[in-house]
């Protein structure tokens, strides 16, 4: 008999293990199997008990919130616009000195198309069902490039970023030199706050292409998002000298006139 899990998160049930709920997308810690007699008997359990509780203690516990509540209604007020005002004139020096102004974002090298105002889009279930299928082929053949690199740019693409940088990792071992994938893996780093791994992987994939245009362009974001002004002008002049009349070109030269 096949075996049945259920996400403990969205309550979906499914034949036979998968890398990622086709329910809700949550990994397989989260899956319970339920075809055991030990599972099957906790579940109903679970369902049958529930906390009772007496009306007079309830009754009690009513009256005696009231008492607290009222004694402490004032105070809580007073607190409530303390925190307001306070927010309310933070808000007004975060927006004078230019921290809420629209961030620029790096651009992967395998999806040219993407929305670059929207790189957190997250996945959906079509792209799941792609992901568990990708991965099953992976597991079967580990040397099929195509479908591991392709896994890699999915699991980026569907905010996956540790998972992604560890299958790009593992087709890099059999092809170094694809400087695309050193770029995508840089960018897998730089969403996940980690500018100096970003970089370092950027770099390397311009060791392997010198004129890897969106290499540069990137290279310009993420030292912007450190502090680096200067080098991130660098990087993005660099980038519009390869082709300025590119679409990574071009914004290359807006994050020039911006910054």
């Amino acid at each position: 008999m096949a075996n049945i899990f259920r996400c403990s998160i969205c309550g979906e049930k499914f034949e036979n293990e998968v890398e990622f709920c086709p329910g809700c997308g949550a990994d397989k810690t989260n899956f319970v199997n339920i075809n055991s007699a030990e599972n099957t008997v906790q579940e109903e359990n679970n369902e049958k008990e529930a906390p009772k509780v007496s009306a007079e203690k309830k009754i009690k516990q009513q009256k005696k919130t009231e008492t607290v509540d009222k004694a402490k209604t004032v105070s809580v007020t007073k607190l409530v616009y303390l925190v307001v005002g306070l927010l309310f004139f933070a808000s007004i020096i975060l927006v004078s000195s230019g921290i809420f102004d629209k961030p620029a974002y790096v651009q992967s090298a395998d999806n040219m198309s993407a929305d670059p105002n929207n790189p957190h889009a997250g996945h959906n279930l079509n792209q799941l069902e792609e992901i568990n299928t990708l991965q099953k082929t992976v597991d079967a053949n580990p040397n099929d490039m195509t479908s591991l690199v392709n896994l890699a740019h999915l699991l980026n693409d569907s905010g996956f970023k540790e998972k992604a940088i560890e299958r790009y990792e593992q087709y890099l071992k059999m092809n170094p030199r694809a400087a695309d994938v050193w770029v995508d893996m840089g960018v897998c780093f730089y969403e996940l706050g980690k500018n100096e791994e970003a970089i370092s992987k950027m770099e390397k994939a311009l060791t392997i292409e010198p004129k890897h245009q969106i290499a540069h362009l990137n290279l310009g974001i993420v030292n912007l998002s450190s502090g680096n002004k200067e080098k991130a002008q660098g990087w993005w002049k660099k980038a519009l000298e390869i082709n300025p009349t590119s679409e990574i070109g071009k914004r290359a030269q807006e994050l020039i006139n911006q910054h």
